[in-house]
């Protein structure tokens, strides 16, 4: 396997920091879902996915297909990203 092929699966930051920035912002947070926000069985939605609130963790789905799992409440962030391809990124602070 060459050097190029080694690093063909790796998340670009800037990917993983979109993510990141949405969770911690929720823009235009609502209760209740618009006609064009994703449908489901969700405690919010946001523009541009939908969250579930359950026991130990937030589940955020995006309309791109990603999926990020928010440990809460915890002492350190623990954030895990799923990516529409399959890569995870886990975000984890120690404590």
């Amino acid at each position: 396997m060459n050097r190029r092929d080694q690093f063909k699966q790796r998340v670009d930051e800037a990917a993983v920091a979109r993510i990141l920035q949405t969770i911690a912002t929720t823009p235009n947070k609502r209760g209740r879902p618009s006609a064009t926000d994703e449908p489901g069985a969700f405690d919010f939605w946001f523009d541009g996915g939908a969250a579930a609130i359950h026991t130990g963790w937030i589940e955020y789905r995006f309309a791109d297909g990603t999926r990020a799992d928010v440990a809460v409440p915890t002492l350190g962030l623990s954030v895990t990203v799923e990516f529409p391809d399959g890569c995870v990124v886990k975000v984890r602070q120690d404590v």
